[in-house]
């Protein structure tokens, strides 16, 4: 387990409060103050600004940031090695993703994973963000994740599977009889654009065919804007695999050609994978070999 003080720190820097950082240790306010306050002593510096708003890192403590989670990841990996003697009867695995593989696939992989190993604690932290996803493995924030590829930072990844990319419109679109949606269509209709997702496949696919969308809404959830194409607002660009288990009125169009986009299993580039990481991975792909044939 971690230095007690320096987890307490990344709590609070996470959850931006002692409350909600003591609610997630277990811990009360007050023993994550004394950690905090503990640990600024021993350091000599203040890491913190507490104020009613929440609490927030100091400019030192921005700069010290990544030295304290690096401490507690090296903590992480001795600790991992002493489990991996005890044939990981025991240990910590946090796996990072976006939407679609948080909500379609991790609870069967992990499951799945937790059969073999029931000992072994799992915490799974869902981003939409791609860049910022991919800087949480990166800095060690989480221990592994899936990614869309090509990723921009350097990590170890393996190609997982490459998930079709297709065009969203209502029952009553004017192309909701076409076979496929026509790339020479892209801007000639209204278009609902996502603000949490990152739409790096979609930007792609009209950067591709020299087309702007028709943006006429923005919106920031992907069941608002599902719910919206079924009522006729617009048509959207989605991966299939969000697609998976909806019951909204909608029709999914593929592009000609086929639009796809990669993804990938990802782990930092430094350093070999722990056991946990490679039997999480190892179960993973025996998972999802089942699953595509379903």
């Amino acid at each position: 387990m971690p230095n007690p003080k320096y987890e307490a720190a990344l709590a609070v820097v996470e959850m931006g409060s002692l409350k909600k950082a003591a609610e997630s240790l277990g811990y009360t306010q007050t023993g994550v103050s004394y950690l905090i306050n503990s640990l600024e002593e021993e350091l000599g510096v203040e890491l913190f600004v507490r104020n009613y708003g929440g609490t927030v890192l100091t400019a030192e403590g921005k700069l010290l940031l990544p030295y304290i989670r690096s401490v507690c990841n090296c903590e992480n990996l001795l600790m991992n090695k002493v489990h991996e003697i005890k044939n990981l009867s025991s240990g910590l695995l946090r796996i990072g993703s976006f939407s679609s593989v948080h909500t379609n696939w991790l609870p069967a992989m992990v499951k799945e994973y937790q059969k073999h190993y029931p000992g072994v604690e799992v915490e799974m932290k869902c981003c939409d963000d791609y860049d910022r996803l991919e800087e949480m493995i990166c800095s060690g924030e989480v221990d592994c994740g899936f990614v869309v590829l090509p990723a921009k930072k350097k990590m170890e990844v393996t190609e997982f599977y490459e998930d079709p990319v297709v065009a969203v419109v209502g029952e009553n679109h004017p192309l909701a009889d076409e076979p496929c949606f026509p790339a020479s269509k892209l801007d000639q209709y209204p278009y609902i654009q996502s603000l949490v997702s990152s739409e790096r496949e979609v930007d792609d696919i009209f950067e591709r065919y020299g087309k702007k969308a028709d943006v006429a809404y923005r919106v920031d959830n992907d069941f608002t804007m599902l719910s919206m194409i079924s009522s006729g607002f617009g048509f959207a660009i989605f991966p299939e695999l969000l697609l998976r288990h909806l019951n909204f009125p909608i029709l999914a169009k593929s592009f000609n050609p086929p639009e796809s986009r990669k993804i990938g299993f990802a782990i930092r580039a430094a350093g070999p994978a722990s056991s946990a990481i490679k039997s999480f991975q190892e179960t993973a792909e025996a998972w999802l070999e089942e699953w595509m044939v379903q």
